[in-house]
């Protein structure tokens, strides 16, 4: 499930991370009755529940928005306020193809943030991060749900809020496919 709640957009980005970690705490209360537990970092920086490793989890904050996912298998989630299009920061790290259809959309900048969520959703499901030659992994956002050819094993779910944040997600479990999956 992936879980998010709207915030105060002036909030810092110190409140926001403190927002987004409440969030999870109330979540793993609510979905699982843990009241206590401990976080701990991946070779990467990606967190997990050293005392729960049954219970994958992946959290994303920007302004306005924080978003918790939740899964039986890894997980990477990523959440953006959708912002005016930049082709310098698309150049470092999507293909040519992704590039083309981007400014070629009606909607770049939309269409910039979807493809940078999913490759953000990626690399925090891979553990790695979002510069991890994420050039190779293209998506195509025709079809129902996004799809990259270099991990087929993987499945991707995204959601446009309110016409002003994209959030996506990347898991190695399908039960996200088909099915309503955001909760507020």
């Amino acid at each position: 499930m992936i879980y998010y709640r709207l915030v105060d957009e002036a909030a810092s980005p110190k409140a926001m991370h403190d927002i987004a970690h409440a969030f999870l705490g109330e979540l793993l209360k609510k979905n699982y009755g843990i009241e206590n537990y401990r976080i701990e970092k991946g070779e990467h920086g990606k967190p997990f529940l050293p005392d729960y490793p049954q219970i994958h989890f992946n959290l994303s904050h920007c302004k306005g928005l924080v978003v918790c996912a939740f899964s039986e298998g890894e997980i990477g989630v990523d959440a953006e306020l959708i912002r005016p299009y930049n082709g310098r920061a698309a150049k470092r790290i999507f293909a040519p193809e992704e590039m083309e259809y981007t400014e070629q959309s009606g909607c770049p900048d939309e269409t910039f943030f979807r493809i940078w969520t999913l490759k953000e959703a990626l690399g925090k499901n891979l553990g790695t991060g979002l510069f991890s030659s994420l050039s190779e992994a293209v998506f195509r956002l025709d079809g129902e749900h996004p799809k990259c050819a270099a991990y087929p094993e993987k499945f991707f779910v995204q959601k446009i809020i309110d016409k002003k944040w994209v959030v996506s997600l990347c898991a190695d479990n399908p039960c996200f496919i088909n099915r309503n999956v955001f909760c507020f």
